[in-house]
């Protein structure tokens, strides 16, 4: 668990428009490496193979597998680090469906993935899904062209889930304990279509920087059906942030 709540200030919604913003604050940032460096194996290798090689060879051996596993590059660790946590947010505080992070799946550490940044769903009173499609961007100073870049992610796809990431999202919730999730989207995908109605966005920006004027001025501008969410989420020292997590992680401290 990310457990915002204990490092950060959850500030209140502000509409624009239709839609909504909202910022979330770091209030200390050592408390929110540690429980990113906590979270983060679960976001590259499977639970049960970490619980495995730790009964197996200690704990210094988890550290040394998770050195394949985690990439190095400060680019590629800004951008995991912000698709871990806007999959945090939507599950620990929208209460959707994450499922298994698709970044276990990745064939090299220090691959771009491909297709949607992140997804989630949570069933209604009748059964019937509803899926949230995020885009994820993480920037030291977070500008207008990276706010129109996550735009642009959104609107892919007719600003719908891409098929083959809804596919692959439903095929990882199949065998964890939100099966149901998983097989009512699937259900979804393959009988009904995905319609607009079904779909919300999420623009998650995690940054040292203040890009509210951007977000606001993206908002406004927004015509089309998705009911749109924009967080910011500023930490005080962006790259010394990632870079601690991801450095205790490695140094067997998580």
């Amino acid at each position: 668990m990310t457990d915002f709540g204990t490092w950060c200030t959850l500030g209140t919604f502000v509409p624009v428009g239709d839609h909504l913003a909202g910022v979330i604050e770091s209030n200390d940032d050592a408390a929110g490496v540690a429980a990113l460096a906590a979270t983060l194996p679960d976001a590259y290798a499977v639970s049960e193979s970490l619980a495995k090689i730790a009964e197996r060879h200690g704990k210094h051996a988890v550290a040394k597998f998770l050195r394949n596993k985690l990439p190095t590059k400060a680019s590629a660790r800004s951008g995991d680090m912000g698709e871990i946590l806007a999959t945090a947010y939507l599950h620990e505080e929208r209460g959707y469906v994450v499922g298994p992070s698709r970044l276990i799946q990745r064939d090299h550490q220090e691959w771009a993935m491909r297709g949607d940044d992140v997804l989630g769903a949570k069933l209604d009173a009748d059964g019937k899904p509803h899926i949230a499609k995020a885009e994820a961007k993480s920037r030291l100073t977070l500008s207008k062209p990276t706010v129109v870049e996550a735009r642009e992610g959104l609107a892919r796809n007719d600003e719908l889930p891409s098929p083959h990431s809804l596919t692959q999202f439903a095929e990882r919730l199949l065998s964890t304990a939100d099966s149901d999730v998983g097989e009512a989207v699937l259900d979804m995908q393959l009988l009904e279509g995905v319609r607009p109605d079904r779909v919300a966005h999420l623009m998650f920006l995690f940054t040292s920087s203040d890009p509210s004027k951007h977000v606001t001025a993206d908002l406004q501008a927004y015509a089309g059906a998705v009911p749109q969410l924009a967080i910011t989420l500023r930490v005080q020292g962006h790259r010394e942030f990632i870079e601690n997590a991801y450095e205790k992680v490695i140094a067997g401290g998580s």
